[in-house]
């Protein structure tokens, strides 16, 4: 009975201590995880196709560079019913390189010019097991998008304003600055113009168009138009101030217009009887104390931006001291 005892005490301590954990576990299926982000887009006479390629197994094991996986991306036309088979059959497979994890694939969509494609990747390990397809991106691609051509930008009010040469049902405008990386889009047209009215002068701006065309919930756009780079300049000056009146007092002519709404207003200047007697005036108000009682006295204003641009002249307002 000791000797059975010990026998099992030797057991416990092997499997224990000997580096054994439980039983011994089946061996790993390395399934590549199933591509969750595959995307697609028809870009000029291209459909551009990108995803990551998964590097781990189902297991959370690492897929090493000496096993290699199988990337089955296709395109085609789906059957009506729907049958995965028959689409894997009939559609064309598109050639992947495994050597990054981010998979960018262009493939030429004349093909397909006026059809709706479903598009699906499947990885397959080292020993050709697979969790499945990815969910399926369906694309309908239309004849190449025109690629906006003769971008002229020009100055307007606060603003520059852009035009071009295309025929598509809508375009998107990107823009950054001069000294920046990123682009950002920045409105759509549905016209070969747009006018960015978020500027300020001083800075150089750059700007790109595509064409684009909607069907169902997707977009098919051209590829970018050249750049074009402009700097703005203001040229433009500040409406007529409105609404002056003239108010006589007891020794002063007391004068109040209504406040101009431009972003780069700075002054205003005063007029009576067409010659200058104030500058820098920023308030909607002022007072003439250099006026005799009996005496008529016309009065006018102007307003005047950052770069010194000066409006006309405001309708007359005048005034007299009993």
């Amino acid at each position: 009975m000791k000797r059975k005892a010990g026998i099992f005490a030797a057991a416990l301590f092997c499997l224990t201590g000997c580096g054994y954990v439980g039983y011994p576990l089946p061996p790993a299926l390395k399934r590549p995880l199933r591509v969750e982000d595959l995307a697609a887009v028809e870009r000029g006479s291209k459909i551009v196709i990108q995803f990551t390629i998964p590097k781990v197994t189902t297991e959370n094991l690492p897929i090493k560079d000496k096993d290699s996986e199988d990337v089955e991306l296709r395109i085609g036309p789906p059957d009506n019913p729907f049958n995965l088979e028959n689409w894997r059959h009939t559609s064309d497979r598109i050639p992947v390189s495994t050597k990054s994890a981010g998979a960018y694939v262009e493939v030429s969509a004349s093909k397909w010019y006026g059809k709706t494609v479903d598009i699906a990747v499947n990885v397959h390990g080292p020993s050709g097991n697979s969790v499945g397809w990815s969910a399926f991106v369906i694309l309908p691609v239309v004849p190449a998008l025109p690629v906006p051509e003769g971008v002229v930008a020009t100055d307007a009010p606060d603003a520059i304003h852009l035009e071009w040469h295309a025929a598509a049902p809508e375009f998107r405008v990107f823009r950054r600055l001069a000294d920046e990386v990123n682009w950002v889009q920045i409105g759509t047209s549905n016209k070969p113009l747009y006018t960015d009215t978020m500027i300020d002068y001083g800075k150089t701006y750059q700007y790109e168009v595509k064409s684009i065309e909607k069907t169902d919930d997707k977009y098919a756009e051209s590829e970018l138009s050249e750049m074009r780079s402009f700097k703005p300049t203001d040229k433009f000056p500040p409406s007529a101030p409105s609404g002056l009146t003239a108010v006589p007092g007891a020794r002063s002519i007391e004068l109040v217009w209504d406040r101009n709404t431009e972003k780069d207003f700075a002054s205003y200047k005063v007029y009576r009887d067409g010659k200058l007697i104030a500058t820098d005036v920023t308030a909607t108000a002022y007072s003439d104390r250099d006026v005799r009682q009996g005496v008529r006295y016309e009065y006018q204003v102007t307003a005047l931006d950052n770069a010194g641009n000066e409006s006309a002249k405001s309708p007359v307002a005048a005034g007299t001291i009993p």
